[in-house]
């Protein structure tokens, strides 16, 4: 019975904290909040406890979270990071096991997200996630770059020879030119889900409170 009366307390601040968010993101103050909560019933001593106990602390982390323009260059190096070392981890898995896991596609959004989010000290808000989600894209290109290019490479050696495959440069603009104009063709409708699951995950990870702190 304490286990259920504790869970049901918890749910109710819960709901209690995501009502007052939602009236502080349409520009509610702490009055406004009061007096809608106490009209819903709630006693207004206990209203006013509530809201002043929230209320700052809600407003305190929009502060911190709130996006500056100084967050833009570590986001964006975070952002390519996390692209470039998840594109890497994904190709070596994919050549080394012969699967192409999609999952790890998914991982890779996440670890988008995560890196800009960590690298701006907690900062977030849409240019941060359009950020996350475009390193989340790139990192899925970067491994399907990498794993096309073994495939060459591994063709141009059962063909022609593994001197002539040793030649085969990852960085090659014809090599480049080539995946990018067979991109599309080479992703599977499992491939979209996956893409679609990272920056998905990749722009929520950055989500801000969507609250504007009023001017100090």
């Amino acid at each position: 019975m304490a286990d259920g009366s504790a869970k049901a307390q918890q749910q109710a601040v819960g709901k209690l904290y995501a009502f007052i968010i939602g009236k502080m993101k349409t520009g509610a103050d702490q009055g406004a909040i009061i007096q809608e909560l106490a009209a819903q019933g709630m006693d207004r001593a206990d209203a006013a406890h509530a809201v002043e106990t929230i209320y700052p602390k809600v407003l305190k982390a929009a502060r911190e979270q709130a996006y500056t323009p100084g967050a833009l260059t570590p986001a964006l190096a975070g952002g390519l990071g996390a692209a470039a070392a998840g594109g890497l981890v994904w190709a070596w898995l994919v050549i080394l096991t012969g699967w192409e896991i999609g999952y790890v596609a998914w991982g890779l959004g996440w670890l988008a997200g995560y890196a800009v989010v960590k690298l701006t000290g907690g900062k977030r808000g849409r240019v941060l996630q359009a950020v996350a989600a475009g390193s989340a894209v790139l990192g899925i290109a970067i491994g399907k770059y990498l794993i096309f290019w073994h495939t060459i490479k591994e063709l141009a050696s059962q063909q022609m020879g593994k001197d002539v495959a040793a030649g085969v440069s990852p960085l090659s603009g014809e090599l480049i030119r080539l995946f990018a104009e067979h991109f599309t063709s080479m992703l599977s409708g499992f491939d979209a889900v996956w893409v679609l699951l990272a920056v998905g995950t990749a722009w929520a990870i950055p989500r801000g409170l969507g609250i504007k702190p009023p001017a100090r």
